[in-house]
């Protein structure tokens, strides 16, 4: 993500937080009118502060922060509605808990969440709106004919609130270049410009025009969050992957020990019901044990709840579908809520996995992955995860294409990952508990 999109965003946010005190106020104001002022900082300030705080990470973890979904289509309605009812529900719960605070707003909260939705969706409308025809958007130049480049120009066009506006799409160098250059604001190149020596000397007179230069390869991961493979090279490889991130090894591993130890605990009442349900809709063992390929390709056995018929896989290893015959009922109800993984918690424990990481594979796959897709072997350099980059911006993967597609999210994670990442993504793998992407 680029600065001028977070600067979007954190404008957008500040709106939301904004918007909320205005709401609370205002609804303070209508109840007690000239004592609004004691009530807001006796009863209502804290405690509404507290929630608005855990609402801004909700409106983040249901995608209302993300560029690509700020558009006033039936999806943004559609997110925007479910995250204020989780929020209204939220609330209820949170103050029928939390009596400290000497307060239980039954018809202040209707009312707070009647003037803040209102507010709210206007606000978001209306920045929609400006964010689409409004700001003035970069003028983008793209060389090249690759399928990456066709994927930017059809996402950019399609997505004006990303602020980008495709002026030029040229396939190579020629004496139109200079006449186009004129009405550009962004350049975007291939990597193979940077090894001719006459085509670079064109570039470099750009930035005496005032011209801003990328890569498509660095385009392409502000844009879409993932690293095209086509642009791949071994050289890049070693540049950006091959950095050793010890405060993030250091401090990851108690943490999540830790973590995972306190979680087993917590969820052992659901871990006997969910095992007490699997056993009585279907014959076989409650655990599943499959053998997975770890961190430099150690393999190590992966714990599941069975979500299969037992000896679904007796004519040999194969992807699941969607709507896989073999799935059982009580199994289709753990795969969509995640409960099936559960057990591997245990795996987290033992090392075997993290929270975060790419998603570990089965040697068979892997065996035939490896062949199929360069440098699908890069993300065996860390840990695998229960969750990741790729899980919460791809669907499930069933083919070698949807693979290939994971595997660009997976290295975009490899060149990215940090402490801050990690708890983004397990934040945003919170919403498929409730919406199954």
């Amino acid at each position: 993500m680029n600065d001028i999109s977070k600067l979007k965003l954190l404008l957008l946010a500040a709106g939301d937080i904004v918007l909320m005190y205005i709401s609370l106020v205002a609804m303070l104001i209508l109840r007690y009118h000239a004592g609004f002022y004691h009530e807001l900082i006796r009863y209502h300030l804290v405690p509404f502060t507290i929630l608005f705080a855990v609402w801004v990470i909700l409106f983040y973890i249901g995608g209302l922060y993300d560029l690509k979904n700020l558009k006033n289509n039936l999806i943004f309605k559609r997110n925007f509605s479910f995250i204020i009812l989780v929020m209204f529900l939220l609330a209820i719960v949170f103050f029928y808990v939390v009596t400290e605070f000497g307060v239980s707003p039954k018809t202040n909260l209707f009312v707070f969440f009647v003037l803040f939705t209102a507010l709210e969706y206007a606000w978001r409308h209306i920045y929609n709106i400006v964010l689409a025809t409004t700001l003035t958007p970069l003028r983008v130049t793209i060389i090249g004919s690759s399928r990456d480049e066709d994927l930017l120009v059809n996402y950019i066009t399609g997505n004006p609130q990303l602020g980008y506006r495709i002026q030029h799409r040229i396939e190579s160098i020629d004496t139109t270049f200079g006449e186009k250059l004129s009405t550009t604001d962004l350049l975007v190149i291939p990597d193979y410009i940077k090894k001719d020596k006459l085509l670079v000397r064109h570039i470099y007179n750009t930035l005496f025009r005032g011209i801003a230069v990328k890569d498509v390869s660095t385009f392409y991961e502000e844009t879409f969050g993932k690293i095209p493979l086509s642009e791949l090279e071994e050289s890049w490889v070693i540049e950006n992957l091959a950095v050793q991130h010890y405060l993030f090894d250091t401090v990851k591993r108690p943490v999540e020990l830790a973590l995972a130890a306190v979680l087993t605990l917590a969820a052992l009442p659901l871990i006997a019901i969910v095992a007490v349900s699997i056993k009585l809709t279907s014959r076989g063992s409650v655990i599943y044990k499959q053998q997975r390929v770890g961190r430099y390709e150690k393999q190590f056995i992966l714990y599941k709840f069975r979500t299969m018929v037992q000896d679904a896989e007796s004519g040999g290893p194969q992807w699941a579908e969607e709507d896989d015959e073999r799935i059982t009922a009580a199994g289709r109800f753990l795969r969509r809520t995640h409960l099936d993984e559960l057990p591997q918690l245990v795996n987290v424990i033992r090392g075997d996995l993290s929270f975060v990481g790419p998603r570990p594979e089965r040697p068979e796959f892997v065996d035939r992955l490896k062949k199929k897709i360069p440098y699908y072997e890069i993300r065996h350099i860390v840990k695998p995860g229960i969750t990741g980059w790729a899980q919460i911006n791809y669907k499930y993967a069933s083919s070698i294409d949807d693979t290939y597609e994971k595997l660009k999210f997976d290295i975009y994670y490899l060149k990215k990952r940090s402490l801050v990442l990690d708890m983004l993504i397990l934040l945003k793998t919170m919403k498929t508990l409730f919406i199954n992407p």
